[in-house]
């Protein structure tokens, strides 16, 4: 049975928004129908990643393909809009207060690691727990475990030792930068209003601020582990 996860826009009293994605319950894919629309920006040729792995036959960009079937509702809404956003997830349902930019860029980010993208799949065991709305603290936090949780686990099974030197996690988010740069410029010819494409920096700022922490020392996450002694 697939999963659900539900974003609703309420921008007035009036107007409400629904997005409704699913889910394959087993590898957590996000499940697109046939009849969603595949506008011309959409094919796979069309401001391709530099570094997408995908073989040539294939059609259609899978994010571009799972953001496609909710940009038009937005077509007229400016990115600091004002809007009231209840994400309702199998566990819980909350709720902000914030801007369409700024909810926006948590559904593209849910949307584009779990659509199918080679260069996202990383992101996909993370994406199962969807916290919403989160702050570059809260996003560096839940990469870095989530990342280190999957090598304990994998060394586990394999026996062998884990490689700690997080330079797979930052190769990762190397190549996750190259993605969200192509898609902001898919996305540039794509839509008349900013609210889609300054989600797409949001989240390019999120992807280049953990990587940043490695080298910085974990700056913004070491005082969370500072408790009183005793």
């Amino acid at each position: 049975m697939p999963q659900s996860i539900t974003y609703r826009f309420f921008t007035t009293e009036s107007e409400r928004i629904v997005v409704d994605l699913k889910f394959d319950d087993a590898t957590f894919q996000l499940q697109v129908p046939a009849t969603s629309p595949r506008p011309s920006w959409t094919k796979l040729a069309y401001e391709r990643c530099a570094n997408c792995p995908l073989p040539d036959e294939t059609t259609h960009c899978p994010a571009a393909v799972g953001l496609a079937m909710f940009l038009p509702a937005f077509e007229a809404k400016p990115s600091y809009e004002k809007a009231v956003v209840e994400v309702e997830t199998p566990n819980r349902v909350i709720v902000s207060k914030t801007t369409i930019q700024a909810a926006a860029a948590s559904l593209v980010g849910l949307v584009c690691a779990t659509s199918g993208c080679p260069r996202t799949r990383f992101l996909r065991p993370m994406s199962r727990f969807h916290l919403p709305f989160s702050d570059e603290r809260e996003t560096v936090f839940r990469s870095l475990g989530a990342h280190l949780l999957g090598l304990f686990i994998t060394a586990k099974l394999s026996g062998q030792a884990p490689d700690l030197s997080l330079d797979e996690f930052k190769a990762n988010y190397a190549e996750l930068s190259i993605v969200n740069a192509a898609l902001a410029e898919r996305l540039r010819n794509a839509v008349t209003r900013d609210a889609a494409l300054n989600a797409v920096i949001i989240l390019d700022s999120f992807a280049q601020i953990a990587p940043e922490n490695i080298d910085g020392g974990f700056e913004d996450i070491l005082h969370c582990f500072a408790v009183e002694a005793g």
